[in-house]
């Protein structure tokens, strides 16, 4: 298999080369990296928890039916990511008068897995960076 490489030509300018190879990444750029498929998989995962935590927390806090199978199932799926949360603030609910409850720990959780997803992506990145 024969790759070809096509040039286009642009009038020259100051700001811009008089050809670019429109077929080769630009000098110092990484086009793909080796752990780009093993980020996206792991962003994919944290961004999956991330809305289950804000579906638990939406459902509360509307009061939804715990007697729903899928409404059940959420909070099954979540408590195990949540339960590590809980208790970072003496208050770990807030219920209004009505069936509704807003979970101070699913919202703490919410944010700590954010931040925990930010830093294993950011430590997957590592093997990325050129020094020069």
């Amino acid at each position: 298999m024969t790759h070809t490489h096509e040039t286009e030509y642009v009038e020259t300018t100051r700001d811009r080369p008089a050809a670019v190879n429109v077929n080769e990444p630009a000098p110092g750029y990484v086009a793909e990296s080796p752990m780009a498929p093993v980020r996206r998989v792991v962003g994919l995962l944290f961004g999956i928890l991330l809305v289950l935590i804000g579906l638990r927390i939406l459902l509360l806090a509307l009061g939804a039916n715990q007697g729903n199978a899928l409404v059940d199932g959420i909070y099954g799926i979540t408590e195990i990511f949540v339960a590590p949360f809980r208790g970072v603030f003496t208050i770990d609910k807030v219920s209004p008068t009505g069936a509704s409850v807003f979970d101070v720990g699913a919202t703490v959780a919410f944010v700590g897995w954010a931040l925990i997803g930010a830093l294993v992506l950011a430590i997957l990145r590592l093997p990325d960076r050129r020094t020069y």
